[in-house]
């Protein structure tokens, strides 16, 4: 028989029991979603490949449009066949698909969705899809062999692909991957430069809070604009776009860093610009103080967002709209 006190005991363990079975974390905090986790893509190219157009040539660079032409007449007179996977990728698609591999515990529909692996290459403006100098294919001879896969590429195509200007960096490992002979993803751009990679500088131009037409073409305009980014941003300000301006303005132009009172830096006076873009008065000074705050909800009350003077992923595509 119990006693009084073990008897209290044991109703007391057992009423224990019974709330924690009852009772969960996600009663009092609701788990992260894979949207909560994904910036919103907002790129019309990056939407189009999220809604399963996988192969889009707008954005690459003219002088690839011209190599797989060359490729192509080739292929034909030979025969053979070619299937085409991918071309340009716009940077935003690539980094919602580094996004859904990062948080691959909350996204795991999306992983299926995409028939994304375990490892997804960071974004880069510098890739060679996202630079425009490279598309995937595959090439079959006139029986239906493939000449080229994931793990091998023919002599023959190699040697096709050679005369049209094409050649396969990486044989053995990506052998669908055809890239631009003699291109490099570092080009250099200055007055007189023009094509698809001067509209990816002068839209980023824009991004960052100033006003450049993106026509494709460096002129005097986008050189002065260019200047005016660098001595902004502690860069030479010589008008010439090499690696480290290329770099510092790619970043900037896609940040979506959370900014607050008490934020400072080159993020906040993108901000500021961006504000002044939009028709109200901030000074770009790098620094959030309650002058910004007091901006920023003016602006994210105009534009039916949480006026908290926080700017977060929604503010921030906003403000580039």
């Amino acid at each position: 028989m119990l006693s009084k006190k073990t008897g209290m005991i044991t109703l007391s363990l057992s009423l224990a029991l019974s709330a924690s079975l009852l009772w969960s974390p996600a009663q009092t905090a609701s788990a992260a979603t894979c949207s909560d986790v994904l910036t919103p893509m907002t790129d019309p190219l990056a939407l189009k490949m999220e809604n399963g157009q996988t192969v889009i040539w707008e954005g690459v660079k003219p002088e690839l449009i011209a190599a797989r032409d060359r490729y192509v007449s080739l292929i034909k007179a030979k025969g053979w066949t070619i299937t085409y996977n991918s071309a340009y990728r716009p940077y935003q698609y690539q980094k919602h698909l580094y996004e859904i591999v990062q948080n691959k515990s909350v996204c795991q529909a999306e992983m299926t969705k995409h028939g994304l692996g375990t490892l997804v290459a960071a974004p880069s403006y510098t890739a060679p899809h996202t630079a425009g100098i490279a598309f995937d294919a595959t090439v079959k001879d006139a029986s239906g062999r493939a000449l080229n896969s994931m793990t091998s590429v023919s002599s023959a195509l190699s040697d096709l692909a050679k005369q049209a200007g094409l050649y396969f960096p990486h044989p053995t490992s990506d052998g669908v991957h055809h890239q631009l002979s003699g291109d490099t993803t570092s080009t250099v751009l200055k007055v007189g430069s023009t094509g698809p990679q001067v509209v990816t500088l002068q839209t980023n131009l824009n991004r960052v809070g100033y006003t450049v037409s993106a026509d494709g073409v460096f002129g005097t305009g986008t050189e002065a604009i260019v200047k005016q980014f660098q001595a902004a941003h502690g860069l030479t300000a010589d008008g010439i776009v090499g690696s480290a301006t290329a770099s510092k303005l790619s970043a900037l132009a896609s940040t979506t860093t959370v900014l607050r009172v008490g934020s400072s830096g080159d993020e906040v006076k993108v901000l500021q610009r961006l504000l002044t873009k939009k028709g109200y008065s901030a000074t770009a000074d790098g620094v959030f103080g309650s002058g910004t705050e007091s901006t920023v909800k003016r602006f994210q009350a105009a534009n039916s967002l949480t006026a908290d003077g926080i700017v977060g992923s929604a503010t921030w595509s906003k403000l580039r709209s």
